[in-house]
C-alpha cells in the first residue's frame, strides 16, 4: 500500500453545461474515513468518480490524484460483483486482475471475507445472495489488493443495520490499515462516524469539516417544542418546520433573534443541521417558495393545547393483526411463527437483517402471499381486494409509471380509486412539469410515490424503504407527512435501514430469521444492552488489537464503541496499548441492539 493525500481546490465537473460538482475545495488523507452525504443528485458520485481518475475537472486545481490503477480499490453503486459467478470465483478474478499470489489471496481473502460475515458462503452464486451480501463483497473486492485509496459509492443504501456492521468493519479495518477512505451515503447516523464529512447539496459544497464543526456551523438557529395539540398543526403549515417524533422543530434563518413563545434551543445534531443547510440553500436559490412562518403573536404556541383525550391506542382495534404466522417454500421456513398488530394512530417500525422474512410478511399482509399457517388479518378480516382498497402502499420500487408526467401519475392513482388529487398534492405535482417523471431525481420520485399511496386518504400505509436516497430535507418533510397521518388517524406501517428513522417509530418490531427477536420502543429494545466507546489517539492500533481477539469495533470519528462486552475483556484486549486508553459505559444504540438480540459473531462473547 501506498499512502494517498489528495487535495482538491475549486474543482468543476461539467456534462455539457450543467455542473455535476461546482468548485469543490477539500482534502483526503491517508488513515481518514470521509463521508460524502446529500440526497439523489447531490454530486457525490461524480465527485467519487472525480478522484478515481474517471473524470477530469474543467475547472479548478488538483493535487495527488492516483495514476496507478493498481493503488486504487474503487465499488460502484450496483455493488461491482459479477453475479453469475460464486463469491470465490469473484475473488479469484479480481485477484488475478491485480497480479496477486496464490498465498497473498488466500491470506486477504480469508481475513476480509471473515470480517464480512461471508466465510460461508464462498461457493454461493453471487446473484443468489442477499442485496447486503453483494454489498459486503463488493467492498471485499474493493480493498482486497490493499489499495491507498479506497472509493464506496453509497456501499450501505439499502443494507440491514446488521450487515452495515459488518460493512464498518470492512471500511474501518482499511482506514486502520493506513488507507484513505471515501465513501458515499445518504444515511446521516452513518456519516457521523466519519472523520469528516463533505454536505452536497445539486453539485455545491454546503458544508464541510467534522461532525461536530458541520453541526457547530449550521446557519440560523433550530427551535424545539412538544409537538403536541392542534397548535402543532398550524406550526407544521410552515416549511420551515419539521417533526421528528414527539418534537417540533422550527429553523430560523436569523441567529441572536428571541426565543420563540413556548420553544427552546434544540441540541445540536447532524440531521437537524442538515435540514438547516438545505433550508438555507433552498431560500438563498429561491428553489422554491417556501410558506412565511407564522408570527407567533397570532399563533397559540405548541403548548398552548394539550393532547386530547383519546382512548389508548392498546386498546383501540387493530388494523393489521398477525398471530404466529408461517410462511414455508419448500424446506424453507421465510417466517416461523410472527405475531405483531398494527393500531389505528400508531407508527410501527420494520427491521431485520436481508433475508429475515420482511418482505414476505408485507407480501402476506398485502394479499399477495398466503400464510402456511396461522392468523393474517386487515381490519379484521383476511387479506383481499377489498381490504386492499383502504390500503396506501409505497413500494420500494415506488410504483410510478415513469412514462407518465408527476401530475399524470396522481391523476391516474386517483382515478383507480374514484376520488380526485387535492390541490396541494396538484400544485406539487405541476411545479415538476409535464415532462415523464423518468427523469426527476430518486427523493423527489419518492416523495411523490407517498403522495399518490396517500391519495385516496388510506387507513392504513404501509411503506417499503420510503426514504431511501432522499436528503436530510426531503426526508424531514416526508416523516412530517407521516406523523400528521398518524395524527389523523391513519395506521402507519413502514421498513426501514435508517435507524434515526426507526426513532420516530412509535413501536419497533425487529426480525431476524423469520422470527420476531424484539417488539417495543426504543428504550424499551435498547435497555439492557451497552456499549463502551474506547478513545485513545492510537485507534487503529486499538481496532487491530480488538479485532484480533475477536471483538466487534465500531469505528465511530476517531473512537471505537464496543458493545456487549465486558470491560475487563476489552481491556485484556488493549493491554499491548498500555496507557492512553479511555474506556466510557453508555446505552447501546438501535443497531448495536439488533446486532446483539440477533447474536452476531463478535457482538457477544
Amino acid at each position: 500500500m501506498r499512502p494517498v493525500t489528495i487535495h482538491l481546490d475549486h474543482a468543476s465537473v461539467h456534462f455539457g453545461e450543467f455542473a455535476a460538482l461546482n468548485k469543490f475545495s477539500g482534502s483526503f488523507t491517508p488513515g481518514t474515513v470521509t463521508a460524502l452525504i446529500g440526497g439523489d443528485g447531490a454530486g457525490k458520485s461524480t465527485l467519487l468518480k472525480l478522484l478515481a481518475g474517471r473524470l477530469s475537472p474543467r475547472q479548478g486545481s488538483n493535487e495527488g490524484l492516483p495514476v496507478d490503477r493498481r493503488n486504487l480499490g474503487y465499488q460502484p453503486a450496483d455493488s461491482g460483483v459479477w453475479r453469475n459467478l460464486s463469491v470465490a470465483e469473484n475473488i479469484e478474478f479480481v485477484a488475478r486482475s491485480y497480479g496477486l499470489t496464490a498465498a497473498d489471496t488466500h491470506k486477504r481473502s480469508t481475513m476480509l471475507l471473515q470480517r464480512a460475515g461471508l466465510e460461508h458462503v464462498a461457493e454461493r452464486l453471487v446473484g443468489k445472495l442477499s442485496g447486503g451480501m453483494r454489498q459486503k463483497l463488493g467492498v471485499v473486492l474493493a480493498t482486497l489488493h490493499g489499495p491507498g485509496l479506497v472509493l464506496l459509492d453509497e456501499p450501505t443504501t439499502g443494507v440491514d443495520p446488521i450487515s452495515r456492521a459488518e460493512l464498518w468493519s470492512l471500511i474501518a479495518g482499511a482506514a486502520a490499515d493506513g488507507a484513505t477512505v471515501v465513501f458515499a451515503t445518504t444515511y446521516l447516523d452513518e456519516a457521523e462516524r466519519a472523520s469528516q464529512l463533505f454536505l452536497l447539496g445539486s453539485g455545491t459544497l454546503l458544508a464541510a469539516g467534522t461532525p461536530e464543526e458541520v453541526i457547530a456551523n449550521a446557519p440560523g438557529t433550530v427551535w424545539r417544542a412538544p409537538a403536541t395539540g392542534e397548535s402543532a398543526r398550524i406550526w407544521l403549515d410552515s416549511e420551515r418546520v419539521w417533526r421528528r417524533a414527539n418534537t417540533l422543530y422550527r429553523w430560523d434563518p436569523d441567529q441572536g433573534n428571541a426565543v420563540p413563545e413556548g420553544f427552546l434551543p434544540a441540541v445540536g445534531d447532524l440531521e437537524n443541521a442538515s435540514v438547516a443547510l438545505l433550508l438555507s440553500e433552498e431560500a438563498r436559490k429561491d428553489a422554491a417558495e417556501p410558506l412565511p412562518i407564522p408570527e407567533p403573536a397570532t399563533l397559540p404556541h405548541p403548548t398552548a393545547f394539550a393532547e386530547p383525550s383519546e382512548q389508548p391506542k392498546t386498546m383501540r382495534a387493530p388494523l393489521v393483526r398477525v398471530h404466529e404466522v408461517t410462511r414455508e417454500y419448500g424446506v424453507f421456513a421465510a417466517l416461523g411463527g410472527v405475531s405483531m398488530r398494527v393500531v389505528p394512530g400508531e407508527v410501527v417500525g420494520l427491521l431485520g437483517g436481508n433475508g429475515a422474512g420482511k418482505t414476505t410478511l408485507m407480501r402476506i399482509l398485502l394479499g399477495l402471499e398466503t400464510a402456511t399457517t396461522g392468523v393474517s388479518e386487515l381490519f379484521g378480516s383476511a387479506p383481499s381486494l377489498a381490504t386492499r382498497r383502504r390500503i396506501g402502499y409505497v413500494a420500494q420500487g415506488l410504483g410510478l409509471y415513469p412514462a407518465l408526467s408527476a401530475t399524470e401519475n396522481l391523476q391516474f392513482a386517483a382515478a383507480v380509486h374514484g376520488v380526485t388529487v387535492d390541490e396541494q398534492s396538484l400544485r406539487y405535482a405541476r411545479s415538476l412539469g409535464r415532462a415523464a417523471i423518468e427523469s426527476l431525481p430518486l427523493g423527489t420520485k419518492r416523495t411523490l410515490a407517498y403522495l399518490a399511496a396517500n391519495v385516496h386518504r388510506p387507513e392504513l400505509l404501509v411503506l417499503d424503504e420510503p426514504s431511501s436516497g432522499m436528503d436530510a430535507l426531503s426526508r424531514a418533510r416526508l416523516w412530517r407527512n407521516l406523523r400528521a397521518a398518524a395524527d389523523d388517524g391513519t395506521g402507519v406501517l413502514v421498513t426501514t435501514h435508517y435507524m434515526q428513522e426507526a426513532e420516530q417509530c412509535d413501536r419497533l418490531v425487529i426480525l431476524a430469521a423469520g422470527r420476531v427477536i424484539a417488539e417495543g420502543t426504543v428504550a424499551e429494545i435498547t435497555e439492557g444492552y451497552s456499549s463502551f466507546t474506547v478513545a485513545t489517539v492510537r485507534w487503529a492500533e486499538a481496532f487491530t488489537l480488538l479485532r484480533n481477539a475477536g471483538i466487534a469495533a465500531i469505528l465511530d470519528g476517531r473512537t471505537l464503541r464496543v458493545p456487549g462486552v465486558d470491560r475487563g475483556i476489552i481491556e485484556a484486549a488493549l493491554a499491548p496499548l498500555q496507557d492512553g486508553v479511555q474506556l466510557a459505559a453508555s446505552s447501546a444504540s438501535i443497531a448495536e441492539a439488533m446486532a446483539l438480540a440477533a447474536g452476531v459473531p463478535g457482538y457477544v462473547k
